[in-house]
Protein backbone atom coordinates (compact mmCIF):
# COMPACT_ATOMS: atom_id res chain seq x y z
CA UNK A 1 0.00 0.00 0.00
CA UNK A 2 2.27 2.80 -1.28
CA UNK A 3 -0.27 5.64 -1.20
CA UNK A 4 -0.02 6.36 2.53
CA UNK A 5 2.17 9.33 3.53
CA UNK A 6 5.12 8.47 5.78
CA UNK A 7 7.19 10.43 8.25
CA UNK A 8 6.77 14.17 8.43
CA UNK A 9 4.92 14.52 5.11
CA UNK A 10 1.54 15.90 6.15
CA UNK A 11 -1.34 13.87 4.85
CA UNK A 12 -4.14 16.00 6.24
CA UNK A 13 -5.90 18.62 4.16
CA UNK A 14 -6.58 20.94 7.07
CA UNK A 15 -4.72 24.09 8.07
CA UNK A 16 -1.22 24.01 9.54
CA UNK A 17 -0.83 25.16 13.11
CA UNK A 18 2.05 27.65 13.37
CA UNK A 19 3.61 28.71 16.67
CA UNK A 20 6.12 31.53 16.82
CA UNK A 21 7.73 33.85 19.36
CA UNK A 22 6.69 37.49 19.03
CA UNK A 23 8.99 40.46 19.56
CA UNK A 24 7.60 40.77 23.07
CA UNK A 25 8.65 37.19 23.86
CA UNK A 26 5.18 35.69 24.03
CA UNK A 27 3.99 32.72 22.00
CA UNK A 28 1.68 33.47 19.08
CA UNK A 29 -0.41 30.70 17.52
CA UNK A 30 -2.00 31.02 14.10
CA UNK A 31 -3.23 28.86 11.24
CA UNK A 32 -1.81 28.66 7.72
CA UNK A 33 -3.87 27.50 4.79
CA UNK A 34 -1.31 26.31 2.22
CA UNK A 35 -2.28 25.88 -1.40
CA UNK A 36 -2.26 22.48 -3.09
CA UNK A 37 0.83 23.59 -5.02
CA UNK A 38 2.71 24.36 -1.79
CA UNK A 39 1.71 20.99 -0.34
CA UNK A 40 2.91 19.24 -3.48
CA UNK A 41 6.26 21.07 -3.46
CA UNK A 42 6.76 20.22 0.22
CA UNK A 43 6.04 16.53 -0.46
CA UNK A 44 8.49 16.49 -3.38
CA UNK A 45 11.18 18.25 -1.34
CA UNK A 46 10.81 15.78 1.53
CA UNK A 47 10.90 12.81 -0.84
CA UNK A 48 14.07 14.18 -2.47
CA UNK A 49 15.70 14.75 0.94
CA UNK A 50 14.95 11.18 1.97
CA UNK A 51 16.30 9.84 -1.31
CA UNK A 52 19.59 11.72 -0.92
CA UNK A 53 19.97 10.59 2.70
CA UNK A 54 19.27 6.99 1.67
CA UNK A 55 21.95 7.13 -1.03
CA UNK A 56 24.50 8.62 1.39
CA UNK A 57 23.86 5.94 4.03
CA UNK A 58 23.91 3.19 1.40
CA UNK A 59 27.26 4.44 0.07
CA UNK A 60 28.73 4.56 3.58
CA UNK A 61 27.62 0.98 4.17
CA UNK A 62 29.00 -0.29 0.87
CA UNK A 63 32.19 1.74 0.39
CA UNK A 64 32.99 3.06 3.83
CA UNK A 65 32.55 -0.13 5.82
CA UNK A 66 30.16 1.47 8.31
CA UNK A 67 27.75 -0.89 10.04
CA UNK A 68 24.64 1.26 10.02
CA UNK A 69 21.11 -0.03 10.74
CA UNK A 70 18.75 -0.52 7.82
CA UNK A 71 16.75 2.64 8.62
CA UNK A 72 19.70 4.78 9.71
CA UNK A 73 19.41 8.45 10.59
CA UNK A 74 21.97 11.16 11.30
CA UNK A 75 22.34 10.04 14.92
CA UNK A 76 23.39 6.55 13.80
CA UNK A 77 25.91 8.08 11.42
CA UNK A 78 27.36 10.32 14.15
CA UNK A 79 27.63 7.33 16.46
CA UNK A 80 29.55 5.34 13.80
CA UNK A 81 31.89 8.28 13.16
CA UNK A 82 32.56 8.66 16.90
CA UNK A 83 33.34 4.95 17.20
CA UNK A 84 35.79 5.23 14.28
CA UNK A 85 37.49 8.20 15.94
CA UNK A 86 37.96 6.26 19.16
CA UNK A 87 35.05 7.66 21.19
CA UNK A 88 32.42 5.43 22.78
CA UNK A 89 28.78 6.57 22.64
CA UNK A 90 26.31 5.13 25.16
CA UNK A 91 22.63 4.59 24.34
CA UNK A 92 21.68 7.74 26.27
CA UNK A 93 24.12 9.83 24.18
CA UNK A 94 26.94 10.07 26.73
CA UNK A 95 30.31 10.24 24.97
CA UNK A 96 33.54 8.96 26.54
CA UNK A 97 37.07 8.17 25.33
Amino acid sequence: NGCLPRGCIKGSKGPWLVRRITKGGSMATSFRFPSERERLVNRQRERRRRSVAHKIFEGLRAGGGYELPRHADCNDLLRALCEEAGWHVDDDGTVSR
